[in-house]
């Protein structure tokens, strides 16, 4: 005889077991439980409920992740089709990365960003200060818990003065916001291991991240157009104004770009060098989809489901290791390095090398070997890990490459502001394409654009600034700065790879400390260095150092309309200060300092 009526035990058991399942999935569990009462008996309907332990735990996790629950949830019923274990894990380190500091990630926007940040920043404030007022010995144990939590990657702990600075801006709920913002990216890899990164669903980023780029990048302009920096003479321009004005500004970056590689290449001619147009891609393993098929990669799953930031690292090992292997032999080469991303979001380099005939074979080999280390016999490697093609500069050279590259990687759009043409990668068209690498490279902090053994950047943009008045010293270097004129400018400063013998280096003052503590430090000028030999003792050398400064104005940063120009530099001159060191109500005690050392020590 069938049981078909499942007692009141019975009952409460399978209510207590299907908790924390959300009401859809609860509504499946039920109705089988119900068919399989009338057909089986509910004895055989307990069985298979509690045979289904793994399978409701994969839901309740799921029930918990918010906007994260559908794309995880088909990945976890892929997974599950081999192997409920292997989908159970997967879930619960999703969940894992996703639960930051009691709460989740995707939850932390907008006002409850604001909202949970001021309260951690409150907390932290007020259990450290209890501490160090009763000098709990585990003050320091306290302060790393809580950093490690937060996500902090801070390192210097035997440096009392950064662990000071560290605490000051631990008791700010914009060092709070900022750390939880950097969580942003767990989002992103999860939802590309699930296949929402790729040619087929989202190329270069997911949807939810394009969407991310475009918000954060409304509010930014938004900040800017709301501030405002005034100088000495009651001059006022918004940050949104002064932003167009600078490298920021993707024209002003495009062209600076092109100069720098355009000296590059005459640089090269002039001295007979070779260029090699060179792409590096990472193994197998990096990347997530195949493009043609669609196809998950095992060999992805298999190694870990490794990040764009992981795929990144291991280019600079290889370019690392190279490096090293170069110098020790005298291989001299210099250029320019350009990284983007493949349709799933897995960096690939394109590089641009000039070296002197002669060590052109022992460069590439050199470059060949690494490249092959890791993975090296796999198929595919052969044709895609590393290529490289000689540059005729009959056909335009280097500059003929890069210019689709800067072009493709920063707008998408000519010197016309026209769009240059359809991207192959992804199958946009170059300006919304461009966009997406934008958003990559912001999500996972990766440098797009990287000159190797150039003259200083730095000392082009602040000679530039010069107008009149300009020393003999500096008369060369700045009239091929203002020309635009990066070979000869290269030249002047001391060659390709000169390095620290660069003829004209930038000036650092150091300014007051800021609000945490720490001493700031920044460009104010230029200061050139010319080795003379004495007159009776040719061997003999005397350093001569001359200075000029580039920064003229002293500049204050306020909200647009707060309060005039003159009162705001009579504020900078002592009245008040209209950054304070710390907030008002977070002052440090009185003998914070002591009660720090005494700890310490």
């Amino acid at each position: 005889m069938i049981l078909t009526t499942p007692t009141a035990e019975c009952l409460k058991w399978r209510s207590d077991l299907l908790d924390g399942v959300s009401p859809q999935d609860v509504g499946f569990y039920r109705s089988r439980l119900d068919e399989l009462d009338q057909t089986k008996g509910y004895v055989f309907a307990n069985g298979w409920l509690r045979d289904s332990d793994k399978r409701i735990e994969i839901d309740k996790t799921l029930s918990r992740l918010g906007s994260m629950t559908l794309c995880v949830g088909q990945e976890a019923k892929r997974l599950s089709k081999k192997n409920v274990n292997i989908a159970l894990e997967y879930v619960r380190g999703v969940a894992n990365r996703l639960y930051y500091c009691d709460e989740w990630i995707m939850e932390l926007t907008g006002d409850k960003l604001n909202d949970w940040a001021q309260e951690k920043s409150r907390r932290f404030e007020m259990s450290s200060k209890g501490k160090l007022v009763r000098l709990h010995a585990d003050f320091f144990e306290f302060v790393k818990a809580q950093a490690k939590l937060a996500g902090s990657l801070f390192n210097r702990w035997n440096d009392l003065d950064k662990v000071e600075a560290l605490i000051l801006r631990m008791f700010t709920p914009e060092w709070w916001k900022r750390q939880a913002k950097k969580q942003y990216r767990h989002i992103e890899n999860i939802r590309r291991e699930c296949g929402q990164v790729c040619y087929k669903e989202s190329a270069y980023v997911s949807r939810w991240g394009i969407q991310r780029h475009r918000k954060q990048k409304q509010a930014n302009r938004a900040f800017l157009e709301s501030m405002e920096a005034v100088n000495q003479y009651e001059q006022s321009f918004t940050l949104a104004q002064l932003s167009e004005k600078s490298i920021s500004n993707p024209i002003h970056c495009k062209a600076e770009l092109m100069v720098r590689v355009k000296g590059c290449q005459f640089l090269a001619v002039e001295h007979g060098h070779v260029g090699w147009f060179i792409t590096l891609t990472c193994p197998s393993k990096y990347h997530a989809i195949h493009k043609e098929t669609g196809h998950r990669n095992g060999k992805f799953y298999a190694f870990g489901r490794p990040t764009p930031r992981d795929a990144q690292d291991h280019l600079k090992k290889v370019w690392e290791a190279f490096g090293k292997a170069c110098s020790n032999k005298g291989i001299h080469y210099y250029g320019v390095r350009v990284v983007e991303p493949h349709h799933d979001g897995t960096p690939h380099w394109h590089l641009i090398l000039f070296t002197h005939p002669s060590q052109s074979g022992k460069m590439l080999a050199e470059f060949r070997k690494q490249a092959f280390k890791v993975d090296g016999e796999e198929a595919g490697a052969k044709k895609s890990r590393f290529e490289y093609k000689k540059l005729d500069p009959a056909k335009g050279g280097a500059v003929a490459y890069v210019a689709k590259y800067v072009a493709k990687n920063i707008d998408g759009v000519d010197a016309d502001g026209k769009c240059i043409g359809i991207d192959d990668e992804s199958d946009l068209d170059f300006i919304n394409s461009a966009e997406r690498v934008q958003a990559w490279k912001s999500r996972y902090g990766i440098r797009q654009f990287q000159f190797v053994g150039s003259a200083s950047v730095t000392v082009w943009r602040e000679i530039r600034r010069l107008k009149d008045s300009i020393p003999d010293t500096f008369l060369d270097i700045y009239n091929a700065a203002k020309a635009n004129d990066w070979k000869q400018f290269t030249i002047l400063m001391g060659g390709m790879n000169a390095g620290r013998k660069q003829r004209i280096k930038p000036f650092y003052e150091e300014g007051e400390n800021n609000q945490f503590g720490e001493p700031t430090k920044s460009v104010k000028g230029l200061v050139s260095f010319m080795v003379k030999p004495e007159r009776k003792d040719k061997e003999a050398q005397t350093v001569v150092a001359e200075y000029v400064p580039t920064r003229l104005y002293e500049w204050i940063v306020q909200r647009v309309g707060a309060v005039s120009g003159s009162v705001s530099w009579a504020l900078s001159e002592g009245a008040a200060k209209p950054f304070p060191r710390t907030r008002v109500n977070n002052s440090p005690p009185p003998d914070w300092r002591e009660n720090i050392n005494v700890i310490y020590q």
